[in-house]
């Protein structure tokens, strides 16, 4: 049996799929720091879809809430893909599609030209006969695109003769914030976890006038932090109780506060997260099951040969900072802040995320990364 090896890096363009994975991914990793990227899952399964046929299109297209018409698939995201070019002048937000293809069998001239055309994906033939190499010349793929954050994506086994074609997208993410947290106020501050712990955390300090309030329906604080001259910000969702994360992850999808502008006094953890996911077992679970069978029909991705999808693998990185953030999809002990220094200002909204909090990098339009932060680690 020859294998589609779908490899991912890491809402979206589609809308509701990328809310479905999200949810079982922080179900799934409720006790497990998270950072992900649904839009990059997104990306890479809709360019399959794009050679996909029969029973197993209808399950694809169905789960990842597409039209009928692959031709209103392809526009979306050439729409998307081209309006994402050169938009941001500051804040850097890459989005890149490769397609590899063992040089033993031939690409559909259609295929490669409408993922070519709408996703901005180059076609690279690749010899298999040395299975080190090849994914040597994969992995430096991902690593230039992720600028170094994700170095390893496939090993020689993801690349031995069985395999016909691996599929990447790599999302990447840096940007500074608009008001920069100031080093010299991070201390050691206590976070509590879910589980009653605690843990020593480097806690950043910030005093300004941000987009913030409480969201009743989530019983949660929300806060924005814009990234300078960007569309972008980080929004972080602070439940009021501690323990209260996985019921406020549930209540959050496709939830767009509409927030006021007030002064506010934020304490928010440094933290780095990197996280990977083969995720067959998930997209089993919502409904796209022949892609991976010996019935999968993908006739429309090469010539010949049977393929289907063996893997998909979800891989991300992200780091937050007093300076800004930066992410892949593809860190001196000093007694905290007093408590009374936090509260002298009793005009000002109070954002203490000192326990289990989620958190998005979004447009107004797109989220590009989505996680929660759970616990500090070591």
């Amino acid at each position: 049996m020859k294998f589609l090896s779908l490899i991912l890096l890491a809402t979206s363009v589609t809308g509701r799929f990328t809310d479905d994975l999200y949810q079982l991914l922080a179900k799934n990793n409720a006790n497990k720091n998270l950072i992900s990227s649904p839009l990059s899952v997104d990306i890479a399964l809709s360019m399959v879809y794009m050679g996909a046929g029969g029973k197993t299109a209808q399950e694809m297209k169905d789960v990842l809430k597409h039209p009928t018409d692959k031709k209103e698939v392809a526009r979306k995201y050439k729409e998307f893909l081209t309006n994402l070019e050169g938009r941001e002048k500051v804040v850097i937000l890459d989005l890149a599609n490769r397609i590899y293809v063992n040089n033993r069998f031939t690409i559909v001239p259609e295929f490669n030209q409408v993922v070519k055309d709408s996703f901005k994906a180059g076609a690279e033939a690749i010899s298999v006969n040395d299975p080190d190499k090849a994914a040597s010349i994969i992995n430096k793929w991902v690593n230039d695109q992720t600028r170094s954050r994700i170095n390893t994506i496939v090993t020689n086994k993801d690349t031995s003769s069985n395999m016909i074609m691996v599929l990447l997208n790599a999302i990447y993410f840096k940007g500074r914030w608009q008001y920069e947290f100031d080093p010299k106020r991070t201390r050691e501050g206590d976070f509590r976890t879910a589980d009653k712990k605690t843990v020593p955390v480097q806690m950043m300090f910030l005093d300004k006038s941000l987009r913030a309030g409480y969201v009743q329906e989530l019983d949660a604080k929300v806060i924005e932090l814009p990234y300078r001259n960007s569309s972008l910000s980080m929004v972080i969702f602070l439940p009021e109780k501690i323990d209260g994360l996985q019921e406020m992850e549930r209540k959050i999808a496709g939830f767009s506060p509409r927030l006021s502008v007030q002064s506010v006094l934020c304490r928010l953890p440094k933290f780095k997260i990197e996280f990977s996911s083969e995720l067959k077992g998930i997209l089993e679970t919502v409904g796209i099951r022949e892609a991976f069978s010996d019935k999968a029909n993908f006739g429309g991705l090469v010539k010949t040969g049977k393929p289907r999808i063996s893997k998909v693998i979800h891989k991300v990185f992200i780091e937050v900072n007093e300076g800004g953030a930066e992410a892949a999809g593809a860190t001196a002990i000093i007694k905290m802040v007093p408590t009374s220094a936090i509260y002298s200002a009793p005009t000002a909204f109070i954002f203490n995320a000192d326990h289990p909090f989620a958190y998005v990098i979004r447009d107004k339009d797109t989220i590009y990364f989505q996680g929660h932060f759970v616990r500090p680690e070591k």
